[in-house]
């Protein structure tokens, strides 16, 4: 079992012991055993011991249930796509400021969104958000460059490391690396690595070619200062407790109830599986006649027994076949639900199986409250994703400020150099009943807890631009029904 063949152990233990001293980078050099062993689960599924006899090979198929379920909260979590958001407040209270930070919030909500899009970024997310989940942690990149643009990628946990200032927790140091190209020989080997670290108050990077012996075998980008104030990087850390630098892993949470998972169910298969080849015995049978007995349907038996015991009476042969009972059945499908059960429960990741939701009306509203723990999970998770999303944002909008050269590939218009805040809103993909939904906000602009504006928002997906001149129409609407009413056509006292 082997992980991609981007990672190098070797490069990985050289680079820790070169940029990172002290306990953390102990820490990370016996971490990486672990890493490589949580992808091996991932991919192939936890190990178990096999129980059999010499005289048959048992059964060795690994249940992927760890698998499954992150794959299922990565998809929760971020199957909808985030939005973002950018405001800008105008300098002064009049309406020419106000048009003007509105435009300057869009142009810049429309440069994130449309850089986002050409990178992939939603599908991106999918897969960072399931390397986060099985290695603990993912860093999110933001590269600028004259020739490609703006990128943005995220590295699992094996392709960095990375380095923090312990008082206010800003990112000090970044390496990223890959094996570019393997091989048996060191001197061929091509291993990718790109460097950022801060110093004086500014970000500082060089990006280049290694082989196998730490030799530069080309430089991409020579050591030069980007001009940004901060490293455009975040690093992003699965759960954990307070002033955790590593992070957890779900699946090494799951793996102990995996692994009894497989090795009770291949230990039923190879049961169920004696009992479809039942063990036939002969008793007092001449060995003769029950030498190569045909087991095809139809077959003749023609069997003779022993002509005499020991003693010299006459003997009675006899043949049957032995068939388990399988009684185990019913206890061990109990017992491997219950280790199913456990690990949802886990992560919180509900049991939508048609035999577990039978007899469940799946509405909106009912889906909401089966989904409530994964909701409240994801939230949480969000803790930490939203401010790594918005800082990615913001370092898009910084870095397009600061190389205007590259900015105009996604932009004819300047990036206005105002003050303005992100902030990233998820959603998650369940189905809303809707009908009822509309009838509580209207309910509410009855009663006037919520403006017209903000239900055209929400329902008709309308600029403000439509929304004003909507509810113009309905003011001019009403006004006339009520003057009809009065009987007053002309609208005259």
């Amino acid at each position: 079992m082997e992980i991609t063949p981007r990672f190098d152990q070797s490069v990985s233990m050289r680079i820790i012991n070169d940029e990172i001293s002290g306990v953390y980078g102990q820490e990370l050099l016996t971490e990486i055993q672990s890493l490589i062993r949580f992808y091996n689960i991932y991919d192939f599924g936890a190990d178990f011991a096999v129980e059999g006899a010499k005289d048959y090979a048992p059964a060795k198929m690994p249940y992927k249930k760890a698998r499954n379920l992150i794959n299922k909260e990565a998809r929760f979590l971020f199957g909808k796509p985030p939005d973002f958001f950018v405001s800008v407040t105008p300098e002064v209270d009049n309406e020419s400021a106000k048009e003007k930070a509105k435009q300057d919030a869009s142009l810049m909500l429309n440069l994130v969104t449309r850089i986002l899009k050409d990178n992939h970024f939603n599908k991106k997310l999918i897969q960072a958000a399931k390397d986060a989940f099985i290695a603990r942690r993912v860093a999110a990149v933001v590269n600028f460059n004259e020739e490609s643009g703006i990128s943005v990628n995220f590295l699992p946990s094996l392709e960095f490391v990375a380095e923090t200032d312990q008082s206010s927790d800003q990112l000090v140091k970044l390496i990223c690396f890959y094996t570019r190209k393997d091989s048996d020989s060191k001197s061929n080997q091509e291993i990718y690595r790109k460097k950022y670290w801060m110093q004086d108050g500014l970000c500082w990077v060089v990006e280049e070619i290694r082989n196998g012996m730490d030799e530069v075998v080309e430089t991409i980008t020579p050591e030069r200062k980007t001009n940004l104030p901060f490293i455009p990087a975040v690093i992003i850390i699965n759960d954990g407790l307070s002033g955790d630098l590593q992070g957890e892993s779900e699946i090494e949470q799951l793996e102990e109830s995996e692994s009894w998972y497989s090795k009770l169910a291949n230990a039923d298969m190879d049961a169920e599986r004696k009992g479809m080849n039942p063990i036939k015995y002969a008793i007092d049978m001449s060995p003769e006649s029950t030498r190569d007995l045909p087991v095809s349907p139809g077959s003749f038996w023609d069997l003779r027994s022993t002509q005499d015991s020991a003693d010299g009476a006459a003997t009675q042969g006899k043949v049957g076949m032995l068939e388990p009972s399988m009684t185990h059945s019913d206890p061990l499908s109990t017992t491997l639900d219950r280790i199913k059960n456990d690990m949802h429960e886990q992560l919180s990741v509900p049991d939508v199986s048609p035999s577990a939701m039978k007899g469940i009306v799946s509405s909106g509203k009912t889906l909401k409250a089966i989904y409530w723990d994964l909701i409240v999970r994801c939230d949480e998770k969000m803790q930490t994703w939203r401010p790594a999303l918005e800082f990615i944002a913001r370092c898009i909008i910084e870095g397009a400020k600061l190389y205007p050269n590259i900015a105009k590939m996604y932009t004819r218009v300047p990036v206005p150099d105002v003050e303005y805040s992100i902030t990233v809103d998820n959603q998650y993909p369940l189905p809303e009943d809707e009908t009822e939904e509309k009838q509580i906000d209207l309910q509410e602009v009855a009663a006037r807890s919520r403006s017209v504006k903000s239900y055209l928002k929400k329902w008709q997906n309308l600029s403000d631009d439509e929304i004003d001149a909507e509810i113009k129409q309905i003011a001019y609407e009403q006004r006339l029904f009520e003057d009809s009413y009065t009987g007053n056509l002309d609208g005259e006292a």
